[in-house]
């Protein structure tokens, strides 16, 4: 039965081959009697199971499985014909690894497997080795279980991604996790729900931090603040998934944010408010309505500056601001956040 199967499978030349028309063939090839002499579907089942331990066949988990017992997946994955193209050593090491590592992909791939080799091995013997897997019952960052495998803690966040993917492996299988970037953050007083307000620039930070502390009602430009974060320019982009990790069962009303009044600060928070859609995430308006009333002559900017649509930051303001801000911006000119005075102005 084996062979037949085999056979019939490297003659069809197809990458992927349907189950219902290879029990067909074979059925046909031995004749309805003799097929049942030599097993039935049951062999032929027990065939096709063997191959996908062998790699030479790969379950097509999106076609489902067939009604019958036995059952069997509709669709395999071919992998007999890339097997030729390993030596018969790779092959056998293929075949010994960790029933947990798909290797479909090295199959099919021979000169990737010769590249990732020695990792593939590394994984494979630690999860092989009872004395060194114990410790996956213990939950730990990306970057400590990439050095205990690995012995290179910088390894599963560079090449080891592609790697998990190609052994169809999560980080979730090694119950290890990515940690998120901080950033810097004064809470004036946990309550259950939060108004945010995220500043993008140092000096600004620690201006808006001495004027709140000065304040009894922790009010800026009419916006009542729990928590102030320096956003540290572009960085606040990737680093805000930390809140995740400073507030858990924590409601965030809002979210403000403020940043210099340019091309660049405003691609900052057009970033952050797409990549963190489950926050409302919106301009300070008022701060930035006090900068342009600050700033009479906005100076040029130093550096260029790729132009974008604004339609996405300017949608909360006014119109005579949204007027002046694209006025500003499109002619080349721009407003730091330092022409906010923060406490110097009676509206504040």
């Amino acid at each position: 039965m084996e062979n037949c199967v085999y056979k019939i499978i490297e003659n069809q030349n197809k990458k992927v081959i349907e189950t219902a028309d290879l029990l067909f063939v074979a059925e046909r090839q031995f004749g309805g009697e003799v097929f049942e002499l030599k097993g039935g579907y049951r062999a032929f089942a027990a065939v096709i199971d063997g191959f996908c331990e062998k790699g030479l066949l790969s379950l097509v988990k999106a076609s489902g499985l067939n009604s019958r017992n036995p059952s069997l997946y509709n669709k395999y994955r071919v992998l007999i014909n890339t097997r030729k193209q390993l030596s018969e050593e790779h092959m056998q090491e293929l075949q010994s690894l960790h029933p947990k590592l798909d290797k479909g992909f090295y199959f099919k791939n021979p000169d990737e497997y010769r590249k990732d080799r020695d990792y593939v091995l590394m994984l494979s013997d630690y999860l092989l080795d009872s004395n060194q897997n114990n410790t996956l019952k213990y939950r730990c960052t990306m970057n400590e279980r990439s050095f205990e495998i690995f012995n290179n803690e910088k390894f599963l966040e560079s090449k080891g991604n592609v790697l998990l993917k190609r052994l169809r492996l999560s980080l979730e299988d090694l119950n290890c996790y990515k940690t998120h970037e901080a950033f810097f953050y004064i809470l004036f007083e946990p309550k259950e729900r939060l108004n945010i307000l995220i500043i993008e620039n140092k000096d600004t930070f620690y201006s808006a931090l001495k004027y709140l502390q000065r304040t009894s009602d922790r009010e800026i430009y009419g916006v009542k603040l729990d928590m102030l974060i320096y956003g540290e320019g572009k960085k606040i982009v990737k680093s805000f998934s930390f809140i995740n990790e400073v507030f858990v069962g924590t409601s965030i009303d809002r979210v403000y944010y403020f940043g210099d009044l340019d091309f660049e600060g405003i691609g900052i928070y057009n970033s952050l408010a797409s990549k963190h859609e489950k926050y409302l995430i919106v301009p300070h308006t008022a701060l930035y309505k006090e900068m342009l009333y600050s700033a009479k002559s906005p100076p040029k900017l130093r550096t260029g500056q790729a132009e974008f649509f604004l339609d996405r930051f300017l949608m909360y303001f006014d119109e005579e601001s949204r007027d002046r801000i694209s006025q500003i911006l499109y002619s080349g000119h721009y407003i730091p956040q330092e022409a906010v005075n923060f406490g110097r102005k009676t509206n504040c």
